[in-house]
């Protein structure tokens, strides 16, 4: 027998109105994080819910926008995930604009930034989300997608990150809410509390 699963949108749109709801002033960030595609690639499952998610936002009312983490990461490719992220970059290129009300199409005072990308629960990027979500792709499955978007990229740099990662934080006990992203086109919330 077939078990139902909620529509994406529907799964997408409860999230965007939980965090509004939750956080019901001023500028909002919300974090994105996951380990899948480490150059922000439009059609991976993490940046797809942080599109959506935005436009959720925007449906219900609030100006909202997303944006990839990867367009700040250090290039090459970081030793550590604590260096994938430039972050004086990302500070000063979007958050403070964001922060000051001069980010493009986000000038009101009550607007969402989705911002999205992996280790965004790691070091002093942690403390910068109002809320955000961690989204679950088995290892392997993560792997295979982005061998699928990088046709001859050598995995071993991106994986031993990941590796790295895990090994520091459980982004699943510092983010608010976790998606399991396994079926992308079918996302569903996990409750991983302790209760």
């Amino acid at each position: 027998m077939a078990r139902w699963q909620p529509e994406r949108a529907d799964v997408i749109a409860e999230y965007a109105r939980e965090v509004v709801a939750v956080h019901p002033r001023g500028r909002l960030l919300v974090g994105i994080d996951g380990i899948e595609d480490p150059e922000g690639d439009p059609s991976s499952g993490r940046e797809r819910f942080a599109v959506d998610l935005a436009a959720a936002v925007r449906a219900g009312g609030v100006p909202s926008a997303a944006v990839p983490i990867a367009r700040f990461a250090a290039r090459p490719l970081a030793a550590t995930p604590e260096r994938y992220l430039d972050e004086a970059r990302f500070r000063t290129e979007l958050l403070a604009p964001y922060r000051g009300g001069g980010l493009a199409g986000l000038q009101a005072e009550r607007t969402v930034l989705v911002v999205s990308g992996p280790f965004l629960h790691l070091g002093d990027l942690a403390g910068v989300w109002h809320t955000s979500a961690w989204l679950q792709v088995p290892r392997a499955e993560a792997r295979e997608r982005d061998a699928a978007r990088r046709p001859g990229a050598d995995p071993a740099p991106w994986s031993a990150l990941v590796d790295i990662a895990f090994r520091r934080v459980d982004a699943r006990k510092r983010a608010n809410a976790s998606f399991d992203l396994t079926d992308p086109e079918h996302p569903r919330r996990v409750f991983e509390d302790a209760c």
